[in-house]
C-alpha cells in the first residue's frame, strides 16, 4: 500500500504576518490587536493556519480494483441447462393443457351440434304447423261455404219444383218473374264454384250418385241412372251433395 502525506509547510504564518505589515514585537505589544476571523475559534482562542495543520492521511489500497471484479464476477448467475427429467416434465405438463383443451373444445362443438339440431327441429315443427294450419283453414272455409251451399240449394229445389206444378197461361208472368230469380241465385252458386252432376243416362258411379231405386225400362242401358230424384253437386270438384237418382235395370 502506497501512503501519501501533506507536508507542514513552515513559515506559513510569519509570512501572514509580514502581509498585514506586523512584526512579532508589535503583535505582543498590542494588548487591544483583535485576531481575524480565520484565527480565532469559537471559544476566543486564536487558531492555527490551515496551512500549518497537518490534514488527515488518505490510504489508497491498489488490491481494490481487483476486489470490485471479483464482486461482479460472484453476482453473475450460472447457466445450467435442464436435464432430460426436466424436459420430459415439462412436455409432460403442456401435452395435458392441450388434452384438456382439446376435450374441452370437443364438449363446445358437441353442445353446439345440439343446439343446431334444436334449431332445425323447431323450423322443421313450425314449417309443418303452418302448413298444417293453412290446409285446415282451407278445410273450415270449404266446409263453411259447403253448408251455407247446401242450403241454398234446397231453396233451388224448391224453385224447380215449383215451376213444375205450375199450370195455366195466366200464371206465365208469374211464373216468369220467379224463374229470373232462379237464374240469379244459380249464377251467384256458379260464381262460388258449385257445378251440377251431369247424372242422366250416365253409368252409375257410387262416388256421384246416391241410388234410391231400380226400374226396368228399354230407353236406358243397365246399370246407368234413369232418372235424378234430386241434383247433385260439386264445389270446386268436390262432391257436396251426391245425385240421388233411380238406375235401371
Amino acid at each position: 500500500m502506497t501512503e501519501k502525506k501533506h507536508k507542514h509547510k513552515p513559515g506559513g504564518t510569519q509570512e501572514k504576518r509580514k502581509k498585514h505589515g506586523m512584526s512579532n514585537n508589535e503583535e505582543a505589544a498590542s494588548p487591544t490587536a483583535e485576531a481575524s476571523p480565520d484565527e480565532v475559534g469559537e471559544t476566543g482562542e486564536p487558531i492555527e493556519d490551515e496551512e500549518d495543520s497537518e490534514p488527515a492521511v488518505t490510504l489508497i489500497s491498489a488490491d481494490e480494483p481487483a476486489e470490485v471484479e471479483e464482486s461482479k464476477e460472484d453476482e453473475e448467475v450460472t447457466f445450467h441447462p435442464p436435464t432430460r427429467d426436466e424436459i420430459l416434465k415439462r412436455l409432460l405438463e403442456k401435452n395435458e393443457i392441450i388434452l384438456k383443451l382439446t376435450r374441452e373444445n370437443a364438449d363446445k362443438n358437441k353442445q353446439l351440434n345440439e343446439l343446431k339440431d334444436k334449431w332445425l327441429r323447431s323450423v322443421a315443427e313450425f314449417e309443418n304447423y303452418r302448413k298444417r294450419t293453412r290446409k285446415e283453414w282451407e278445410l273450415l272455409k270449404q266446409q263453411s261455404r259447403t253448408e251455407v251451399i247446401l242450403e241454398i240449394l234446397n231453396i233451388v229445389d224448391d224453385f224447380e219444383r215449383a215451376f213444375s206444378v205450375v199450370v195455366g197461361a195466366d200464371q206465365a208472368g208469374f211464373v216468369d218473374g220467379v224463374r229470373l230469380i232462379y237464374n240469379s241465385l244459380v249464377d251467384v252458386l256458379g260464381k262460388l264454384g258449385v257445378k251440377e252432376i251431369d247424372a242422366l243416362r250416365a253409368p252409375f258411379d257410387p262416388g256421384f250418385h246416391m241410388a234410391v231405386g231400380q226400374l226396368e225400362t228399354s230407353d236406358v242401358d243397365s246399370g246407368h241412372v234413369a232418372e235424378i230424384i234430386q241434383k247433385g253437386y260439386l264445389l270446386d270438384d268436390v262432391v257436396i251433395r251426391p245425385a240421388r237418382v233411380i238406375v235401371a235395370k
